[in-house]
């Protein structure tokens, strides 16, 4: 078995982030800081899970950046420990990563977060309703269960038991991996030696050709596992 993950469980196995932008130092802004002016533009809370949502349904998953987990994904993925299953869940949210000044009073976002210790993540639904804090200290199994409890709230379909479909899934990535790169090899180094047209280069691409094929449906069944479908409006 590979010791690590292949190119194909790597594109699965990505969290991807989106990064709401707003003009913040504007020269309005600018100047009202440098002689003490007053100036507020937080939007209303409601107002602020509509900007970061947009057209996306999917229920969000909120992550602010904090000193000691400045530009890493730590206050959402343990070191030490294997994140698959987690990265695999993140598909269904809408996965929103704000800075470290989202809690400054005049952020257009600062009404997402409430509280005067407010939590470094938390789930939601779309329009910022039923939320649930993702404390700093909770272990791999809390943050599952609170992602399935948001899963089960907001899709159709069971998505423990697309979960574990995935994940093996993922293993039969990189099983393929493993064969696919050292066919590759095996090919590259026959074409330099005998030439394409050799009977032992067609044979290794008609090997390597059917192998890709066989990557390709599991591909479209990983497609299909996600396809949860959102519940209808409500």
């Amino acid at each position: 078995m590979p010791t690590e993950h292949g190119r194909t469980a790597k594109t699965v196995l990505t969290l991807r982030w989106d990064y709401p932008v707003h003009r913040f130092f504007t020269p309005d802004r600018i100047k009202a800081f440098t002689v003490a002016q007053a100036y507020t533009s937080a939007l209303p809370r409601s107002a602020a899970f509509r900007e970061v949502a947009g057209e996306d349904r999917r229920p969000l998953l909120v992550l602010r950046e904090c000193q000691h987990c400045n530009g890493t994904d730590d206050a959402l993925l343990q070191v030490a420990q294997g994140n698959e299953r987690t990265l695999l869940m993140t598909r269904w949210f809408h996965c929103v990563k704000l800075p470290l000044y989202v809690l400054h009073e005049d952020h257009i976002f600062r009404n997402l977060f409430e509280g005067e210790h407010p939590p470094h993540a938390f789930l939601a639904r779309h329009d910022g309703s039923n939320i649930i804090a993702l404390e700093a200290n909770a272990n791999q199994s809390d943050l599952w269960q609170a992602m399935h409890t948001m899963l089960a709230s907001e899709y159709s379909k069971d998505a423990r038991k697309a979960v574990k479909e995935l994940e093996l899934l993922v293993a039969q990535y990189d099983m393929f991996d493993e064969k696919i790169t050292r066919l590759e090899f095996d090919y590259e180094h026959e074409v330099e030696k005998s030439g394409e047209d050799s009977r032992k280069s067609k044979k290794l691409k008609k090997r390597l050709d059917k192998l890709n094929k066989e990557l390709e449906g599991l591909q479209k069944e990983e497609a299909s596992l996600s396809e949860l479908g959102l519940k209808p409006k409500r």
